[in-house]
């Protein structure tokens, strides 16, 4: 039962939170960031797939593959530079084209985003001048993505644009209804690399932001406050049924952390480091809920809970978790919900700081499961790669005790509950 000060909190949030956390998830622009994000997602488990192979941490593997007598390990990149390399590219495609077919015309019908999307890979190249067009450029390929949507946009909006008889095929009119919003972009494109570039150091304008006008913000976006923030914000909507991760994760925190994922990489903080540990089960930890439902729980409600939520969140998809406790919109397990992946963050990076736990510098598909994604996203020898299964164990285990006494009350009112409808 919920106390009066739990009432008026979540009356409070319910009432001023959630409208405003709604507004900002339907913004069009983190719409479409989002979009472009989901649009590379093939291509990050399919190079993940690609480096697994590549990089399988069992010697007998790879001497199997060295006796096969060819170069099997350049001919794997070759899969990887089609996956992780490209990602930059179909990141501005799919940012521009989603963020331009949200606008409307003046006749009421909808923009087609794909010349907007043709372009901004365009712009992509002029600004960068093919300097990269995996993660590292991510950044640039989606600012440059927003810029081309917006300029496309207002030509249309504007009809500023050639306009061919109807009796021409659309297939054709579409793309000469390109050619104005096409000059000024690359136009504006060329301009900005052309110019400020002719009087600094840096080469391009990706190199400029990379280095120059992002570095503090990599600086800040790698660190610890800007990840429990974001694991914060992020798990606090999930409990009022807004999607969290789709809100603030996506758009705002998973590009940095994906540009500073790869072997080798210094970084404490990357993109497996979040997904492969936070989300254990998936967001909120709550894999450690579902093994207590199957093997403890003694209300209805729960053991059936426990038995649908088992093999999703095997593969870290927790829907019936959060929809089916829920979660959702309940004071008693929203504090473990959020308490839980800050909790794990904290742990995680203390681990990692003083080189108890390794760094984990590969994506793996994001459906692996636990323990053999934190083998497969650490690089190094066996001990290094057991050292993040450790880490992952530690996880569970402190995920496990927060959610203990919130999920076993939660078990109890429900025994009681259902007894009394008996």
């Amino acid at each position: 039962m919920e106390t009066k000060k739990q009432s008026k909190l979540t009356t409070f949030m319910e009432e001023k939170f959630v409208p405003v956390a709604a507004q900002i998830g339907g913004q069009r622009h983190l719409l479409a960031l989002r979009d472009g994000i989901v649009m590379i997602m093939p291509l990050l488990i399919l190079g993940a797939f690609a480096m697994i192979v590549i990089d399988f941490p069992i010697p007998a593997w790879i001497a199997l593959m060295e006796s096969a007598g060819w170069s099997w390990g350049g001919k794997i990149d070759i899969l990887i530079n089609a996956t992780f390399g490209i990602m930059a590219i179909i990141a501005a495609f799919g940012v521009a084209s989603s963020l331009a077919g949200s606008y409307k015309k003046n006749d009421g019908t909808s923009i087609d985003g794909i010349p907007a999307g043709i372009l901004a890979i365009a712009s992509f190249f002029v600004v960068t001048q093919s300097d990269g067009t995996g993660s590292e450029n991510l950044f640039v390929a989606m600012a440059f993505a927003i810029l081309t949507a917006e300029i496309y946009r207002l030509f249309v909006q504007k009809n500023w644009i050639i306009k061919l008889p109807d009796t021409v095929p659309t297939a054709v009119s579409r793309q000469f209804s390109a050619l104005l919003p096409g000059l000024a972009i690359l136009g504006i494109s060329w301009l900005i690399i052309a110019v400020p570039m002719s009087y600094t150091g840096y080469k391009t304008i990706s190199h400029w932001l990379n280095e120059g006008l992002f570095s503090w913000l990599t600086n800040f976006g790698l660190s610890y406050p800007f990840m429990m923030f974001g694991s914060f914000i992020e798990h606090l909507l999930w409990t009022f049924g807004l999607h969290g991760s789709a809100i603030i994760i996506f758009p705002f925190f998973e590009p940095l952390w994906i540009s500073v994922t790869h072997v080798g990489t210094t970084s404490i903080i990357t993109w497996p480091f979040y997904e492969n540990n936070v989300w254990l089960g998936g967001s909120g930890a709550t894999l450690p809920v579902v093994i207590y439902m199957l093997l403890f729980a003694k209300s209805k409600l729960l053991k059936d809970v426990g038995k649908i939520s088992i093999g999703p969140g095997i593969f870290n998809i927790n829907e019936p978790v959060t929809f089916g406790l829920p979660i959702v919109l309940n004071p008693m397990l929203m504090i473990p919900f959020i308490l839980s992946p800050l909790v794990i963050v904290t742990i995680m990076y203390a681990g990692t700081s003083i080189g108890l736990f390794p760094i984990m510098d590969k994506i793996v598909p994001w459906t692996t499961p636990i323990f053999i994604s934190g083998f497969l996203a650490a690089s190094g020898d066996i001990g290094s790669r057991l050292m993040a299964v450790l880490a992952q164990v530690i996880c569970f285990s402190a995920s496990f005790i927060i959610y203990l006494p919130f999920i076993r009350a939660w078990d109890k009112i429900n025994l009681k509950r259902e007894a009394g409808e008996a």
